[in-house]
């Protein structure tokens, strides 16, 4: 197997500094022109140098900020499309110097387009150009936790110009304006242009594969919210479960059925790690282990429940109908739990409430409910998974982002690096593995372009127990513009080691010898669920 340096590597494929492109027009609003695309009409350019500007930033998919001081030029292109009554701020930072000759778009997460300064700041450092697009609504980590007003354009109804923006059509715009304000700068445009997001970021570099497919040259999603209408809604069910039960259970509890499902299937693959790196071999039954007495922090012993165990396995299976039928896939079982699906805190006397965020309750009341007031507390099953065959029909289309056809992104070109956690406990995995499967139904060689890996222990858009691929986006450079196939893709556990990531639908598999080695641990097929379409897991309902 093929294993890359990531210091060596990115000594490789940098460039030297475009000397010419250093000589570039003033900074200032005048220097730009708004470039003609149909359905787009200008309102504003703003452009001034920021010099010496401080902040913390990190690459998107990663949780280790570092401090950067950055010069550049900050230009603001605002723009609408006549009719949509949206307004839409694109950024593009340009290098004051030491351009290194690249584009990167950065991506947002949740209900938001962008994370602005939180990942453009890194990558101006890094010499790049900058770009990113608000979609036109409110935008960051704050308002990447729940829906706004932005989504209604009157009571009842959805703002299907706006939703557009944030799905795709804001794509394009971006990279069309982007790379137009480049040129201008420079005076010349790109050599190799980069797209990187991770969960919402992800599905917007899917996005730009599937309906722009010549307007990067890489694109790196990590952890992409591709089923973005059936896992938000359906990661509810386990709440509402719990509802239905009338027990909320401690988070430790809850936290004891995840450890005693990686205690029983952590050494499926040949080695014991914390990790459940083979969870298709993975069989633990929480309600094998009820009845067992816990020890919980400060609190006391308590006895695992069968309330609870049902609970655990609502979030490990996913909706289904009464007939058993499936509705979407659940999380993997080392995946914690008690942050997203069933956020439980206890007071003092042993009273426990919900503690949920909006992220998922929030789709059900601003695009299935259409009501940001409506009470996800009194929704019936019936009700609940009547909603999820909603949401699909009236979102699907739009959100989706689940168009298997690549080709036309293969014949421009492009490249497409993927990885998602295995013990990701906001996006179930399974989503992604049967999106890259239906790829390669209808193209075999799409492995020659696009190449998927699944990252065992690692968490949604964060480390955990896991190998973490921290160096991916200089894996995609290497591909794109040295043609070096990712074989594997580095990643380094907690404690520093490094262990390979191995592309789908290979796994990594420990060989024999000390799990410290690199060496100690292989890619290998398996001949288990990965031998059939995950797709055809549901027969209650499936996008179409």
């Amino acid at each position: 197997m093929l294993m890359l340096n990531p210091l060596a590597l990115t000594a490789q494929v940098v460039f030297t500094t475009f000397a010419a492109a250093q000589a570039h027009v003033p900074c200032h609003s005048g220097s730009f022109s708004f470039p003609e695309f149909q359905g787009a009409k200008l309102v504003d350019i703003s452009a001034a140098e920021v010099r010496n500007m401080t902040t913390s930033s990190l690459r998107p998919g990663t949780t280790d900020p570092s401090r950067y001081t950055i010069d550049f030029c900050n230009t603001t292109v605002t723009y609408t499309h006549p009719g949509w009554d949206d307004t839409i701020h694109v950024q593009v930072w340009l290098p004051l110097q030491d351009w290194n000759g690249r584009l990167q778009g950065l991506g947002g997460g949740g209900y938001s387009a962008t994370f602005g300064s939180l990942y453009m700041a890194q990558a101006v450092a890094d010499g790049y150009v900058a770009i990113d697009t608000d979609a036109g609504h409110s935008s960051g980590p704050a308002a990447a936790e729940t829906p706004g007003d932005w989504v209604f354009s009157g009571p009842g109804n959805v703002n299907l110009y706006v939703l557009e923006d944030f799905a795709s059509r804001s794509l394009y715009d971006m990279t069309v304006i982007g790379t137009s304000i480049t040129k201008e700068y420079f005076g010349q445009g790109p050599a190799f242009s980069y797209f990187s997001g991770c969960s919402g970021g992800g599905r917007q570099a899917m996005m730009l594969a599937q309906r722009y497919p010549d307007s990067y040259d890489g694109l790196l999603s990590m952890a992409p919210a591709i089923n973005y209408e059936n896992f938000i809604p359906a990661g509810f069910w386990a709440q509402q479960v719990m509802k239905d039960l009338g027990v909320v259970p401690t988070p430790c509890e809850i936290k004891a059925f995840t450890k005693a499902a990686i205690d029983a299937c952590d050494e499926l693959d040949g080695v014991k790690d914390g990790i459940i790196s083979a969870p298709d071999l993975c069989h633990f039954n929480p309600h094998s282990v009820v009845g067992q007495r816990i020890a919980c922090n400060g609190t006391g012993p308590e006895n695992l429940t069968k309330q609870g165990a049902q609970i655990v396995e609502a979030a490990w299976n996913g909706p289904r109908n009464p007939s058993g039928n499936i509705g979407w896939f659940g999380l993997n079982k080392d995946a914690s739990l008690t942050s997203t699906y069933i956020p439980t805190k206890c007071s003092s006397n042993g009273t426990c409430v919900v503690t949920s965020s909006e992220l998922l309750g929030g789709f059900i009341k601003y695009f299935i409910a259409k009501d940001p007031h409506f009470d996800t507390s009194n929704m019936t099953d019936e009700e609940f998974l009547t909603g999820l065959q909603t949401s699909d029909r009236e979102y699907h289309s739009i959100l989706g982002t689940t168009n298997p056809d690549l080709r036309r992104f293969r014949d421009a070109g492009g490249k497409l690096l993927s990885w998602h956690g295995v013990a990701d406990e906001v996006i179930p995995l399974n989503g992604t593995t049967a999106y890259y499967q239906q790829v390669l139904k209808l193209d075999p060689t799409a492995h020659d372009y696009y190449r998927f890996f699944e990252a065992p222990g690692v968490a949604h858009c964060q480390p955990a127990s896991g190998a973490f691929p921290r160096t991916a986006l200089d894996h995609l450079i290497a591909w794109v513009e040295k043609g070096i196939v990712p074989d594997t893709l580095n990643a380094t556990l907690p404690d520093g080691t490094m262990r390979p990531l191995c592309p789908y639908p290979m796994q990594q598999a420990y060989v024999g010898g000390s799990p410290k080695n690199t060496s100690s641990f292989s890619c290998v097929s398996t001949p288990t669920a990965n031998t059939s379409l995950l797709a055809d897991m549901f027969p209650f309902y499936q996008p179409s």
